[in-house]
Formats: C-alpha cells, structure tokens, sequence
C-alpha cells in the first residue's frame, strides 16, 4: 500500500474555489476529523492510504479559502 503524505496543493485550491462556502467549512472540518482517524490508526499500527498530516493539509486549503472569502487575517 503506498501511503500519500503530501495533496496536490494547486488541485485542492483548483477546487476549494468551485466550492460553496458551505462545502468549504463542511470539507474543512471532515479533513481535521480524518487527520485524528488516521493518525489513531498509525499509532495503531494500521496502515493507512493518507496520512494525518495529508488530511491537515488538505483542512488548511479549505480554511485558507474561507479565510479569503472572508477577508479574515490569519491570526
């Protein structure tokens, strides 16, 4: 099994700017949730396909483009 530790980073943007902001917060909160999944299951010794960090990854291009849409600062 090969394990992805990094996304595609300018796909996710590609998409994070299709979505509604409705989508984003959803999609933004499901990643953090698959982060602790996986990183449970790792400290488990589980294999897994996408590592935590993968999905924490992909949690922060979500909020990167609520923030934008929002005009919020990152604090």
């Amino acid at each position: 099994m090969m394990t992805r530790t990094t996304p595609d980073f300018a796909e996710l943007r590609r998409r994070a700017r299709k979505m509604s902001m409705a989508a984003l917060l959803y999609s933004a909160d499901d990643a953090s949730k698959a982060a602790e999944m996986a990183e449970a299951m790792e400290r488990a010794g589980c294999p897994v396909s996408k590592t935590g960090g993968y999905y924490r990854d992909e949690a922060s291009v979500y909020r990167a483009e609520i923030r934008r849409r929002t005009g919020e600062s990152r604090a």
